[in-house]
């Protein structure tokens, strides 16, 4: 590339880094206290937090890097037209080309990083989250042994835990049993931590005591012990095999699925959906890149309405990308919206190419331009009567003659 180029090229890098490290922070953040509760529960360290929360982190930049691109589009135009750079290479002589292949390699990195993201990386990540979540979620010692809370996990067996330190372990422990209705076993220990061997969930208890009564009898019996071992395993249950939808599978397994599956037996029309719209979204950053150069990529004044340009480009991106979202549902059932999907992004690169590669600024038609001027001027004139019948009427308020 030129230096101009490389120019170019880097600040409009340095945009979307920029833009995208922000919106993936904020983001990130709000997804990241919805799941505070699994650890606050849980005792889990403040890794184990950020280990889970990170694992959505591909799908957050999946979501935002089409955005970032086109706000990067837009500063870099606007700050190379406000420095007056662009006159300066329209004035050498040089074409859009100039300005346009910097972009579009720009457009090329977002598009592979889209398509890598939401064919590979984010369907594994996702799967592995509500793996990670699953297991926090389905281990006792959140849902049974919370700190504080008498719980009663079933009729008759209720948990006790007076405090939680570090590491899992746990204080105060105290187990009730009475599930039995001819006798009722209570478990004490000053502290405890909950391990897995074998495949199960046992309750270490320690320095603690057991008191069987005998209601038949009357009788108590109390036994003292340094270490106990209490089964948790029966409290989980089975753990189901999960079933993966189709936005938790990579592509490869989508383009040749199991016919007995489950949500394939369901709606096999899913399955499609996500394929085409993973595609489809490859293209929309080059989509982005044209439109705002066919708007905005030559050098133009405030008064030769730059801001409305930006105005009009962002409006035709949002309507084309509003109708690509409905198409998206109606691909489940209908096969043929797959020429929706990419034809919108399509028709925006068609869009944008002609008017870059021919040199031409988007604009209306000249009838349809003189009737928007026409009434652009009644609009003036009516302001200007408007403005001037009220500062008649606020003098008259004020006694002053006029």
């Amino acid at each position: 590339m030129k230096l101009i180029e490389r120019y170019i090229f880097g600040k409009t890098v340095h945009a979307a880094a920029i833009t995208l490290l922000a919106m993936v922070g904020v983001v990130w953040i709000v997804q990241a206290l919805k799941g505070l509760d699994i650890i606050t529960t849980n005792g889990q360290t403040l890794f184990t937090y950020f280990s889970l929360t990170s694992l959505a982190v591909p799908l957050l930049i999946q979501a935002v890097v089409p955005l970032s691109i086109l706000l990067a589009t837009i500063h870099t135009i606007n700050a190379l037209n406000s420095n007056s750079e662009l006159v300066v290479i329209s004035a050498s002589g040089a074409s859009t080309n100039v300005l346009a292949k910097p972009l579009l390699l720009v457009a090329l990195v977002c598009s592979l990083a889209t398509g890598s993201i939401g064919h590979f990386i984010s369907p594994i990540s996702l799967i592995k989250m509500n793996q990670f979540a699953t297991e926090m979620r389905a281990d006792l010692v959140s849902i049974v042994l919370r700190e504080g809370v008498f719980k009663e996990v079933e009729p008759g067996l209720t948990f006790h835990v007076a405090k939680r330190g570090e590491n899992g372990l746990l204080s105060g422990i105290l187990i009730a049993d009475e599930r039995d209705p001819n006798s009722s076993t209570i478990y004490s220990a000053k502290e405890g931590v909950v391990a897995s061997k074998n495949g199960m969930t046992m309750l270490v208890l320690r320095d603690g005591e057991i008191q069987q009564s005998n209601y038949s009898d009357g009788s108590v019996s109390v036994i003292k012990y340094e270490s106990y071992f209490y089964d948790l395993s029966s409290l989980s249950g089975p753990t189901a095999v999960p079933r993966l939808p189709p936005n938790r599978r990579t592509t490869v397994e989508l383009l040749s699925p199991d016919i007995d599956e489950y949500f394939f037996k369901k709606n096999p029309g899913d399955y499609r959906a996500v394929i085409h719209e993973r595609f489809s979204e490859m293209l929309w950053p080059f989509a982005y890149v044209f439109v705002i150069l066919a708007f905005i990529g030559q050098a133009r004044s405030s008064r030769a309405g730059y801001g409305t340009a930006i105005g009009w480009a962002v409006i035709m991106l949002l309507v084309a990308r509003g109708a690509a979202f409905p198409a998206k549902g109606m691909l489940k059932a209908d096969p043929s919206a797959v020429l929706l999907i990419y034809g919108l992004p399509i028709f925006c690169i068609l869009f944008g190419c002609w008017f870059v590669f021919t040199n031409r600024p988007v604009a209306l038609p000249k009838p349809l331009q003189q009737i928007v001027d026409r009434n652009e001027q009644k609009m003036r004139q009516f302001g200007e009567r408007l403005q001037k019948s009220y500062i008649a009427f606020r003098r008259r308020r004020a006694g002053v003659e006029t």
